[in-house]
């Protein structure tokens, strides 16, 4: 290490990405497509999701997630499982920039950070973090992309991609 950078400077952080889980078509949803609910199908995906973060060990410090209500509860489940609480935060609407996750990691201690929204925003912020242009992000998907300290476009690099086939039921679902 050089002797004008500091610790901090070098630091990796994990960022959790999670595309909300199933909604259901949203051409039989009557109302504001940001009110449409999570299926029944996207409630158990969700759950999946959720315990195979806890079974991971994983630990989260901060849960960002998009005002729609398909993305709080995906991840009101998530951080239930994790005993931790999400702020709403509209960028992910929006559309969320490097820039963005670059002052919310700053912010973070070794804690990791996860972010729930949707596509095509989240595909276009994978693509900006990590220089791949083209990810599959399934509902119910979770990705994980470690970045190393300035946090800047490009530095990111792609460590998962999980679709929610891989998510195990438990057993009294089977």
């Amino acid at each position: 290490m050089s002797p004008d950078r500091t610790s901090s400077e070098n630091e990796t952080k994990r960022l959790y990405i999670v595309r909300h889980a199933d909604a259901g078509d949203p051409a039989e949803w009557i109302g504001p497509d940001a009110e449409r609910p999570l299926s029944s199908k996207g409630v158990k995906q969700a759950a999946r999701l959720a315990a195979a973060l806890v079974a991971a060990g994983t630990n989260v410090g901060t849960l960002r997630t998009s005002p729609s209500r398909r993305c709080t509860e995906t991840c009101a489940v998530i951080a239930a499982a994790l005993g931790t609480t999400a702020t709403i935060d509209e960028n992910l609407a929006e559309g969320p920039t490097a820039t963005h996750v670059a002052k919310l990691l700053a912010r973070r201690g070794n804690d990791a950070l996860l972010l729930v929204g949707h596509q095509p925003h989240l595909g276009n912020l994978i693509a900006e973090l990590t220089g791949i242009s083209s990810i599959p992000v399934e509902k119910g998907s979770l990705i994980r992309i470690d970045i190393a300290a300035p946090y800047t476009p490009g530095s990111g690099r792609l460590i998962a991609l999980v679709p929610p086939s891989i998510f195990r039921a438990p057993k009294s679902e089977r």
